[in-house]
């Protein structure tokens, strides 16, 4: 009798087990966008518009349409040589955040482009695996501030060598990890944990603010981390991963005295669907900075 309570102890386990899981699946996608005679944007623009759209169309066909979108719409000039240019620059995060998360990419995206009548139609085409969201995720607070007077104010805009800082805090002891994504680099910079720490975890306390690279509220902290671009604009990510259970970075490759460490962005996103496939409770979260320098063209970008 023993063993059979046993027995029936560990199908019911089991079963509340398999309740639980997140389903984790192939998905695959297509998204267009026409670029019109009179749109102002650059290949790169239309090519990164139509990508995010073929995940939005990933993501539906596997979880339905509870879909959001970080959306940056912003129209700038530059006055050169050549007189005033107008420009406008369109970025789309897209996330589902209460059906299913984008884990990644299994193969690279494949980009079409068509003129017909006067119009350039773009068509992405994009694989990955996502995965559904059975319970309430861990609820973070994070800000993204630069300095400005030596004071930290939040923004997601800076000027190319201004100085900035991630504001944390989570509900519940945990691990942090943070990454740097430049749109139009193929290499990931790690943030934190900091160069210095050479355990590959960085852990907080549940409820306790933290500001990574204040260098007064954490010791171990770089002096400063400055955004930067030699372009007319440039669109950064900056990626939050949080866990309450541990987890350590990925492997990377040491940067100099002047440079954090770093590693291929196509490795940093194999280890991080991988991570989650494995981590359940893991949250992973995205958001996109403008960093504009003047001193550069717009016809560069």
């Amino acid at each position: 009798m023993r063993d059979t309570r046993k027995m029936l102890l560990l199908a019911m386990a089991l079963l509340a087990a398999q309740a639980n899981a997140q389903k984790v699946v192939e998905v695959h996608g297509k998204g267009t966008y026409v670029v019109g005679e009179n749109d102002n944007i650059t290949l790169t623009e239309a090519k990164l518009r139509c990508i995010e759209w073929a995940k939005t169309d990933a993501i539906e066909q596997a979880f339905g349409k509870s879909i959001t979108s970080n959306i940056i719409d912003t129209n700038m000039s530059s006055t050169g040589a050549e007189g005033t240019v107008e420009s406008s620059y369109f970025w789309m995060n897209t996330e589902a955040m209460s059906r299913g998360d984008w884990l990644g990419d299994t193969r690279e995206p494949e980009i079409n482009v068509e003129y017909i009548k006067g119009e350039l139609f773009f068509t992405a085409e994009v694989w990955g695996k996502a995965r559904e969201i059975t319970r309430a995720k861990t609820n973070l607070k994070w800000s993204i501030l630069k300095d400005v007077e030596g004071r930290q104010i939040e923004s997601t805009e800076f000027s190319s060598g201004e100085r900035f800082f991630v504001r944390f805090r989570s509900p519940a002891d945990g691990y942090v990890a943070a990454y740097l994504i430049q749109s139009n680099s193929s290499e990931a910079t790690c943030l934190v944990p900091y160069k210095t720490d050479t355990t590959g975890r960085f852990e907080v306390k549940g409820g306790r603010e933290i500001t990574f690279f204040d260098k007064t509220a954490t010791p171990a902290a770089p002096y400063y981390i400055n955004l930067t671009t030699d372009q007319a604009f440039e669109m950064d990510g900056i990626v939050i991963i949080y866990s309450p259970n541990p987890f350590t970075k990925c492997d990377d490759t040491t940067g100099d005295a002047r440079h954090l460490n770093f590693l291929g962005a196509r490795d940093f996103r194999s280890w991080l669907r991988k991570s989650q496939q494995a981590d359940r409770e893991m949250v992973v979260e995205t958001r996109w900075v403008k960093i504009t320098n003047d001193k550069a063209s717009i016809m560069d970008n």
